[in-house]
C-alpha cells in the first residue's frame, strides 16, 4: 500500500505538520489520508488540543537534592572527620540539580519561560527550514582559545571556509599563535577538503598537549584521504554546522533564548546551552589538529543571523559543575575559573555563495589512502526497500559499496537521507540491533530500531527483515525519519536476544517488567525515556539487568543515562584509576569515578521471606555530573 499513507506513517506527519515540520511533498498524501481515515482525524484534534494546553504551561521549579543529600552525607560522617576538600567545592558551588539538562534556563531569571520556550521551537523550526535551501556559503573565521597549555595561555587562529551543498567542503586553519621557542611547539595549521567522492585531511602529528613541547614529531604534518567515498560517510563527516547550526539546535529542545543583539551590524538571536548539546558547532572548525576539551556542562554562548541563520559569533566559558576541577585534573587541564571564556569564534565575514572558484574542492589523493568501496550507479527502477516518501528530499546519489550493499541517497540543502540495503538467505537471519537502540512498533508485528545521532553518524533506523536489513541514515528529525521507514514497507522482526556464548547470555526485556533486584529510576534528566533494557545472564547465580536512557534526536558525549542494577555482584570490585572518590550516603559507600562518569554503589535488597541480599546499583553519566548522578540514585531508592 505505496500509495497511500498507512496510519502509522500518517500520525507521525501529523505530528510533524503540528511542530511545523511538514513539508509539500508528504502535505497531500497526508491529506488524502485523513479524508477517508477518521480515527487518524479524531487523532489529529486531539493532539493538537493537547499542543495548545502544554505550550501555554510554565515551566516549574526543580527540585534541588543536593542541599539535603549533602547534609545526610555530613550526618553519617559525624565528628570523625572534618568535610574534604571536594565535598567543600561542592557546597560553595551551590549545584543547581536543574543543571542536569537546561542548565541555563532555570538560572536565567530575566526569561519569561513560557515565551521562551516556544521561541525556541519557532528558531529550530526555522533552522530546519534554512538547512533545505541553502545552497552554498563562504565565510572567514577568527579564533581564540584558552587554558591548551600552561606556558601557552593564548592561542590564535584564521579560519576560512567554504562549503558547496550538500558535500562539498574547503576548510583552512591558520595557527597565528607566537609559541615560547616556535621550533618546540606545533603549528596547528589544519586543511580539510571533501567532495562527493573523495576527503582529504592534513593535520599536525598527534601529541597530547600534556606532554609537550617534548613529543613534537617528525614529520609534523599528517595526511589521509579516502577515496570512493560513499555519501555522507560518518568516518568523514563534514563540520556543517559552521554553516547553519542544524544538530545544534533543531536537535534538542535544551536551549535558552536570551533576547535579540546586534552583532557585527546585524540583528541576531543569543542563545544559551550546555556544551553537550553544543558539540556539532563547537568542534565544527576542530575538524583536525590539537585542541583542549571543555566538560559536558560547560557553558555555551550562540548569536546566530535571524536572516540567515548563520552564526555570527560563540564562545564556551568553564561551568561551575561540582567536580569539574577533578575532571581537568583527569583530563590534564588546569583549573578553569567558573565563568571563564576559554574559547570564542567570530566570523568576521561571511556571504551565500553559488558558484565557487574550479578545483576549489579537489580533494588530493596524498598521505595514507583508504577506500570508501563505493561504485556509483543509477537509481533502481524497483520499489523494493525505496521509501515512498522522502520527506521531500530529491534523489542525489545511489550506488553499491564493494560488500554488495546498495545505497540510496537522497539530499536538499544540508538536508540529506541514506538508505542502504543489504540481502541475505531467510536461513541466515542478519545480525542483532545494537542493545543500546530502541525498538518502535511502528505498526502490529513491524518493529524497527532506532539510535539518535552521535558525534559522527546521524540518528539511524534499522529494519530487520526475513531477507534483507536495511539501514536508514538521516539528519532529518526522529519524527521524519520515523515516517520515511514506515513508508519503505518492509516488514521487520523482532530481535529478543542480543548474544548468547557459552554460558552467558544477554537479551532485550521490556521496559516495564518488574525484577525483585531492580529498582524503576523515579528521576531523570529532562526529555530523557529508555531506549533498551537487557537481561543478561551467566553460569554464576544472579542476574544483571542494564537499562539505557537519551535524548530522542541527539546523544554527543555518549549514550545518555546508563543503570546497571545486578543480583550477580556482591561487592565493589578494587580499582587503581584516577579521579576515583569515595563517600557514605545513608550509611552505604558510594563511589564515583571522574574518569567514566559513573557512581557505584552496594545495598541491601529484602527478598520474600525476609531475607536480604547484597545487590549492585551503578549510575552512568558521561554527559553529565555528580549531581545528576546523585538524582538518579536517590530515585532508585
Amino acid at each position: 500500500m505505496r500509495a497511500d499513507l498507512r496510519c502509522a506513517a500518517a500520525r507521525i506527519e501529523i505530528s510533524a505538520r503540528l511542530d511545523g515540520e511538514a513539508d509539500d511533498a508528504s502535505a497531500g498524501l497526508l491529506d488524502a489520508h485523513l479524508a477517508v481515515c477518521a480515527a487518524c482525524r479524531r487523532h489529529e484534534g486531539e493532539l493538537a488540543t493537547t499542543r495548545r494546553a502544554l505550550r501555554l504551561q510554565p515551566v516549574g521549579a526543580v527540585p534541588d537534592l543536593a542541599d539535603s543529600i549533602m547534609e545526610r552525607i555530613d550526618k553519617e560522617r559525624g565528628g570523625r572527620s572534618r568535610r574534604t576538600e571536594w565535598a567543600s567545592r561542592w557546597r560553595i558551588a551551590g549545584i543547581a540539580a536543574a543543571v542536569a539538562a537546561l542548565l541555563l534556563i532555570a538560572s536565567l531569571p530575566e526569561i519569561e519561560r513560557p515565551t521562551g520556550v516556544a521561541r525556541a521551537g519557532e528558531i529550530a523550526g526555522e533552522v530546519r527550514l534554512a538547512a533545505r535551501s541553502l545552497e552554498g556559503y563562504a565565510a572567514r573565521f577568527e579564533i581564540t582559545e584558552r587554558g591548551w597549555h600552561e606556558d601557552v595561555g593564548v592561542r590564535h587562529f584564521s579560519a576560512t571556509m567554504s562549503f558547496d551543498a550538500p558535500e562539498r567542503l574547503a576548510l583552512k586553519v591558520r595557527d597565528l599563535t607566537t609559541y615560547p621557542g616556535p621550533r618546540r611547539w606545533p603549528q596547528n595549521d589544519v586543511d580539510v577538503i571533501a567532495n562527493a567522492r573523495r576527503y582529504w585531511i592534513k593535520e599536525p602529528s598527534f601529541c597530547p598537549p600534556s606532554a609537550l613541547p617534548g613529543c613534537v614529531a617528525s614529520p609534523a604534518q599528517e595526511q589521509r584521504s579516502i577515496v570512493h567515498r560513499g555519501p555522507f560517510d560518518g568516518t568523514s563527516a563534514l563540520p556543517t554546522d559552521i554553516v547553519v547550526p542544524l544538530e545544534t539546535l533543531a536537535s534538542t529542545g535544551s536551549f535558552a533564548v536570551l533576547g535579540t543583539e546586534g552583532v557585527a551590524g546585524r540583528s541576531a538571536y543569543h542563545i544559551a546551552l550546555p556544551y553537550r548539546r553544543a558539540v556539532p558547532l563547537i568542534d565544527s572548525l576542530r575538524a583536525g589538529g590539537s585542541w583542549r576539551s571543555f566538560h559536558p556542562l560547560d557553558r555555551v554562548d550562540i548569536w546566530i543571523d535571524r536572516g540567515t541563520w548563520f552564526p555570527l559569533r560563540y564562545s564556551v566559558a568553564a561551568g561551575s559543575s561540582q567536580d569539574r576541577r577533578a575532571w581537568a585534573r583527569n583530563e590534564a587541564w588546569h583549573d578553569d575559573a567558573a565563568g571563564e571564556v576559554l574559547y570564542e569564534v567570530e566570523a568576521v565575514h561571511f556571504a551565500e555563495r553559488e558558484s565557487f572558484g574550479s578545483g576549489l574542492f579537489d580533494a588530493p589523493r596524498r598521505g595514507i589512502v583508504r577506500s570508501g568501496g563505493f561504485s556509483a550507479s543509477a537509481f533502481p527502477a524497483s520499489t523494493s526497500g525505496v521509501p515512498a516518501t522522502t520527506a521531500g528530499l530529491e534523489p542525489y546519489r545511489a550506488g553499491a559499496t564493494g560488500d554488495g550493499r546498495r545505497v540510496l541517497a537522497y539530499a536538499d540543502g544540508m538536508t540529506w537521507l541514506k538508505v542502504v540495503t543489504e540481502r541475505h538467505r531467510p536461513s541466515r537471519p542478519s545480525a542483532s540491533p545494537p542493545g543500546t537502540a530502541e525498538e518502535i512498533a511502528i505498526e502490529s508485528g513491524n518493529f524497527v530500531y532506532y539510535q539518535p545521532a552521535t558525534e559522527m553518524l546521524k540518528r539511524r533506523i534499522d529494519i530487520y527483515g526475513r531477507s534483507s536489513h536495511i539501514h536508514l541514515e538521516s539528519n532529518l528529525s526522529r519524527r521524519r525519519l520515523l515516517a520515511v521507514a514506515a513508508s519503505i514497507g518492509a516488514r521487520g522482526r523482532r530481535a529478543g536476544r542480543v548474544e548468547r556464548s557459552g554460558g552467558y547470555s544477554v537479551r532485550r526485556v521490556d521496559a516495564g517488567r518488574s525484577f525483585w533486584f531492580a529498582a524503576r529510576a523515579e528521576y531523570l534528566p529532562p526529555s530523557y525515556g529508555q531506549s533498551s533494557a537487557l537481561l543478561s545472564r551467566s553460569n554464576a547465580p544472579g542476574r544483571t539487568l542494564t537499562a539505557y536512557y537519551g535524548a530522542p534526536e541527539a546523544e554527543y558525549e555518549g549514550f545518555g543515562v546508563r543503570i546497571t542494577q545486578s543480583s550477580a555482584i556482591g561487592t565493589l570490585a578494587p580499582s587503581a584509576e584516577d579521579g576515583l572518590r569515595s563517600f557514605e550516603l545513608d550509611g552505604v559507600t558510594h563511589r564515583w569515578s571522574t574518569e567514566r562518569g559513573e557512581l557505584e554503589w552496594i545495598e541491601r535488597v529484602p527478598r520474600a521471606g525476609g531475607a536480604e541480599r547484597s545487590v549492585y546499583r551503578a549510575v552512568a553519566v558521561p554527559s553529565f555530573d555528580l549531581t545528576t548522578a546523585l538524582r538518579i540514585a536517590e530515585g532508585l531508592r
